[in-house]
């Protein structure tokens, strides 16, 4: 009998060393060492250092961010132990534990709220010596009248202390107004932080292990995330029209994945962490049907032309148709691989989770630029300084807004797009008031004449260049006849004072160097046949 019982015991001390073995679960942090940025989307390096028992055991890895891509995490590890299976989880009794920023806003709200209320316990407390002193200015001693001069001895104490006390009272209120002003701008800034961060609950990682013996490990995962990206931005500085042109390329970077992101190395990429990499099949192409009559503005098209779309003529309206990169931004090494750039930012960073931008310098050119100035005076007199940067897509840029600044000084703000054709990238530097630009018609050149069915008319420009400046300039100008896509019209030009003409496009252009203090004048002039039930307008 003894036996059997002994026998009872080790086994149920078996049964319980395997059941408290496969029990075992260790909650434990982990910290973000390294934040890879991608345009759409982020991935989040984490490290963790935990001590782990004998046996069968679960790892939870919590305070994660909860909009984790399942599908995108990894789990390794340093030490004598197997992983057995990884899970995810989101845990909804639990929330991300407040950032500091919204603890401290929190706090301020709390502390001004105590003020307020301290100043209006002492606007309490004078309105209660203003009832007291008004229910006490009976001027009567002991049923006899007063004296002249204890009436106005006790006229001037409560008017002394009247005025002191709604003075000090008017002050109180001036300082519950601006404290309510501070404490309702913290309000809508911690309004702002709550309602950008994620919503409730927690990612959790699971990490099933098996481990031979109690020891020490290193755990490192890594996840993709959604809601984080970076905007390309840029800044172009030109000092002078003698200087090269620097060109910063910066990174405007953003996330709510409610957790923040403090003092981690990051790495902003070109990449498409979303991208599936699987290569295009072709397959047999068939036609659909379509409408063999296409209609555009009251034209009727043929069945042959319908696809010809550009070059139909609409009767009832007229139709005016190398760089060298001298260094980088500091801190930041760029790595090219075949299908992206990464930009490795050695000093750290801290983003909240507020979805505000944050703008890192990435990279900086220093690029070769030619300048001259520009004007188009049929659509304005104004002269714009112009830098021209050729070879710039070599630099492999992203499509994005540029703030220019030219002197020191803001000037606008343009564009950068990749997908231009031109290899040449022209930046406007403002306008400079020293050159007058002018444009008239002449009319003793301009007419209108009627010959048999068709009427010719004659018009004719003068445009006056003046350089009041100290130096000579280069000037690009530019300007334009009109085109016609109809038969029956044409258009010749006569004069062009040696301008490069481009028929297709009708646009003249002369390329003026102009000396100091001195002028040119430009003459050209056109001539329109067309038949005499037509009518032409807009023509300036």
């Amino acid at each position: 009998m003894k036996t059997y019982l002994k026998l009872l015991l080790v086994i149920a001390l078996g049964v319980s060393n395997i059941m408290e073995s496969y029990s075992q679960e260790t909650v434990i942090e982990s910290k973000i060492i390294d934040v890879t940025v991608f345009q759409q989307g982020a991935q989040i390096y984490r490290k963790s250092n935990t001590s782990i028992k004998k046996g069968h055991q679960i790892i939870r890895l919590s305070n994660l961010s909860n909009n984790i891509d399942v599908s995108s995490i990894q789990v390794n590890g340093k030490g004598k132990f197997t992983i057995m299976s990884v899970t995810h989880q989101i845990n909804y009794l639990k929330q991300i534990d407040r950032n500091k920023r919204i603890i401290v806003l929190i706090d301020s709200i709390a502390m001004l709220k105590d003020k307020i209320f301290q100043k209006d316990q002492i606007i309490r407390a004078f309105q209660e010596e203003i009832n007291l002193l008004k229910a006490n200015q009976s001027l009567k001693a002991n049923g006899a009248n007063l004296k002249v001069a204890e009436i106005k001895m006790a006229a001037d104490f409560y008017r002394a202390r009247f005025r002191e006390i709604y003075y000090e009272e008017g002050e109180l209120k001036k300082q519950q107004v601006k404290l309510q002003s501070e404490m309702t701008k913290i309000q809508q800034t911690l309004n702002v932080i709550q309602r950008n961060r994620a919503p409730k609950g927690v990612g959790e990682i699971l990490v099933e292990i098996e481990s031979q013996l109690a020891s020490k490990i290193i755990i490192n995962f890594n996840y993709l995330v959604s809601n984080a990206g970076w905007i390309p931005q840029y800044d172009i500085r030109a000092i002078d029209i003698k200087s090269d042109i620097e060109l910063h390329y910066r990174a405007n970077i953003y996330q709510n994945t409610g957790v923040d992101w403090n003092n981690i190395k990051l790495t902003v990429s070109t990449g498409n962490p979303r991208q599936n990499g699987i290569m295009p099949v072709i397959r047999p192409w068939y036609l659909s049907i379509r409408n063999p009559n296409a209609y555009i503005m009251g034209v009727s098209i043929s069945e042959d032309e319908a696809y010809d779309t550009e070059s139909v003529a609409v009767r009832s309206k007229s139709k005016a148709l190398k760089s060298n990169v001298l260094n980088s931004a500091n801190f930041t090494t760029v790595k090219t691989g075949q299908t992206n750039t990464k930009f490795e930012i050695s000093l750290p960073y801290s983003i909240p989770s507020t979805n505000k931008k944050v703008s890192v310098k990435i990279q900086k050119w220093l690029l070769p630029a030619d300048y001259r100035y520009y004007c188009a005076p049929r659509m304005s007199e104004d002269v714009f300084l112009q830098a021209r940067i050729a070879g710039w897509e070599e630099l492999n840029l992203l499509a994005g807004n540029v703030n220019i600044f030219f002197d020191g000084t803001y000037v606008s703000k343009s564009y950068i797009n990749p997908m231009a054709v031109s290899d040449t990238l022209d930046i406007s530097l403002g306008v400079d008031k020293n050159i007058i630009v002018k444009r008239t018609k002449v009319k003793d050149s301009s007419s209108k004449s009627i010959m048999g069915k068709n009427k010719k008319m004659n018009v004719a420009w003068n445009i006056v260049v003046r350089n009041n400046k100290t130096q000579e300039i280069n000037l690009f100008l530019q300007d334009q006849i009109p085109l016609s896509y109809q038969e029956d019209v044409f258009i010749k030009l006569n004069e062009k004072s040696d301008a490069d003409y481009n028929e297709k496009t009708g646009y003249l252009g002369w390329k003026l160097e102009l000396p100091a203090r001195n002028k040119k004048v430009i003459k050209y002039d056109y001539q329109i046949k067309y038949p005499k039930d037509l009518s032409i307008s807009g023509v300036w």
